[in-house]
């Protein structure tokens, strides 16, 4: 950023304090619960224009003897510092930032589709929205306090802190000309909580009262009244019965994020650093070596050719399939561990007189009993270039663990130590979710239709269409209370020496992929010497870095008007 936050004396001192680290295992380790992520355009095997400008001349091959397979052993091993697995968000994010921190690291990212970000950050296989608790009502949970019914607040404070450093990297990256216009990624889109009926309408002033008590919110709207519900969100009240009880809240700061153009743009500044990308290539084995190193056997698509490269630290970016890689490497901390795959559709408009009248995105509660994935939103979207209106998630069932992946995935994934676990989640807690899963899957066009007129009533069947979902694989784990739990979120999990680390589960993975991918430095580099010196570093690129805006209220303000002016969303 052009101007750094002024010094605050809750920034976390350079060496590491006893609760630093239990905060950074804490966030890795706990879930955000929130709504599904999306969809895909049809992906098409083509060569990709993300390899680095100029590459280095082919040394020459030499020819091995007609015999060689009897005697010769494995090829030699291509030696790394790191190695990231998947070419998405969080890869991009990891990978981008360990190039800036050490730029003579030897860094490979391994990628199996034919480009980067085609899996779960493609525009359409996620929700596009920046989380930062604005509007999700599942992240306030009603509960009752001293006798009187409120919401809770802890969960929004830190999805809005972690999404600020996000803000403030992008606007980073941005300044400093390593990524494209920022307007390929990101737009300014309010965010609105919305209320329909008696019990809607209650839950959402409940939430206003605490949010606007709250430093990160203190700019938090109420509107009970048609009139400015009509200027927020003139959709919402087209053709609705005048009588119908409605409450919105608004938060000027949202944001609409293409993360997989925001992918593409981070792998492209990683490769001008000096990273280097290999498609078609897929990751089939992940062993440790006796000398603490991991052996990665990855095989070629295009040719069918097996290779190995040998490297210290593996970050597991790869979506669903980063369960089965973790259970290949063998760590201990990955026993218990199982994913319920579901994918669904997006509906999809484009009529530009619709979409011109919605440039805000709307998050409403979903039905009561409804599990988080189920929240329903319409939201004002820009994937490629294109505004659409998207409308959603109708949810479906599926075995594959990655949009591209195979119907065998989540049997590939079965071992003794998740099968109890795994049946504990089928009889108590899956059911519930299946029954909502299997209604949507049973839905017709004109059933569908009808969800969507609960938001929007004039809505023209004409004007929408739906297209493929992404796959949420959502974790499956140990519980000592119920045996097996079903987790709505994200979670790292890594070893004990921090050599390796594998991202489960789904949003708000997109959103906080900074603040995700600092804890991850933290934890596994941590207590190592370049990690002293790359503190001083981070606050460069994040002046919040180690520090808690909702503790500093007067660095609020600055960080969204400078990143804001970074990145073209004031």
């Amino acid at each position: 950023l052009k101007t750094v936050f002024p010094s605050s004396p809750s920034v976390l001192p350079l060496t590491a304090a006893p609760g630093a680290m239990a905060d950074v295992n804490e966030r890795l380790i706990t879930s955000a619960d929130d709504m599904v992520n999306s969809r895909e355009t049809k992906f098409q095997r083509r060569s990709s224009s993300m390899r680095m400008a100029d590459p280095p001349k082919a040394k020459p091959v030499q020819k091995a003897g007609c015999f060689s397979f009897l005697c010769g052993g494995k090829p030699a091993p291509l030696e790394a510092d790191v190695v990231l697995i998947g070419a998405g968000i969080m890869s991009a994010t990891v990978g981008l930032l360990l190039k800036q921190l050490e730029p003579s690291w030897k860094i490979l990212m391994i990628e199996r589709l034919g480009a980067p970000s085609e899996e779960s950050s493609n525009g359409f296989n996620n929700a596009g929205t920046g989380h930062a608790g604005f509007m999700e009502p599942n992240y306030t949970k009603e509960v009752v306090k001293d006798g009187k019914a409120t919401v809770t607040h802890e969960k929004i404070q830190t999805i809005c802190e972690q999404f600020s450093l996000s803000r403030q990297y992008w606007a980073h990256l941005a300044d400093q000309k390593l990524i494209g216009n920022p307007d390929c990624f990101i737009h300014h889109s309010n965010h609105i909580a919305l209320g329909i009926g008696e019990d809607q309408v209650e839950f959402i002033k409940k939430r206003y009262e605490v949010m606007k008590n709250l430093p990160l919110f203190s700019s938090i709207e109420l509107a009970l009244d048609k009139e400015t519900q009509q200027q927020w969100a003139p959709l919402i009240w087209e053709g609705r019965d005048p009588s119908d009880k409605v409450a919105m809240t608004r938060i000027k700061y949202g944001t609409d994020v293409d993360f997989g153009a925001l992918a593409k743009e981070k792998v492209k500044a990683f490769q001008k650093l000096g990273g280097d990308l290999r498609l078609f290539t897929e990751v089939t084995n992940v062993r440790k070596q006796k000398d603490g190193k991991w052996l990665i056997t990855t095989k070629s698509n295009s040719v069918n050719k097996t290779s190995y490269i040998k490297a210290g630290f593996v970050f597991v970016g790869a979506g669903g399939w980063a369960l089965n890689l973790l259970q290949k490497a063998k760590i201990d901390e990955i026993k218990g561990y199982m994913a319920l795959p579901v994918t669904g559709d997006w509906a999809v408009c484009q009529n530009p007189d619709v979409v011109k009248k919605h440039k805000v995105k709307v998050y409403a509660p979903g039905a009561p009993g409804a599990p988080p994935m189920s929240m329903p939103h319409l939201d004002f979207r820009t994937i490629g270039g294109k505004e659409m209106l998207l409308f959603g998630p109708f949810g479906s069932i599926t075995f594959k663990f990655l949009r591209y992946g195979s119907v065998l995935d989540a049997l590939k994934a079965v071992r003794p130590h998740n099968l109890l676990p795994t049946a504990a989640v089928m009889l108590c807690e899956a059911p519930d979710l299946v029954i909502m899963l299997m209604k949507d899957v049973f839905k017709t066009k004109s059933g569908r239709v009808a969800d969507i007129r609960h938001y929007y009533p004039e809505a023209d069947p004409q004007d929408w269409s739906f297209t493929p979902a992404g796959v949420r694989a959502q974790i499956i784990k140990k519980d000592p209370k119920k045996v097996g739990t079903l987790q709505f979120g994200t979670e790292v999990v890594g070893n004990k020496e921090g050599t390796i680390v594998g991202l489960l589960g789904a949003s708000p993975g997109a959103s906080i992929c900074v603040s995700t991918a600092l804890d991850v430095l933290a934890k596994c580099f941590g207590n190592k010497d370049c990690y002293q010196s790359w503190k001083p570093k981070l606050q460069a690129m994040i002046p919040s870095f180690g520090t808690k805006l909702s503790e500093n209220p007067g660095m609020i303000e600055q960080m969204y008007s400078q990143t804001g002016a970074s990145l073209g969303i004031h």
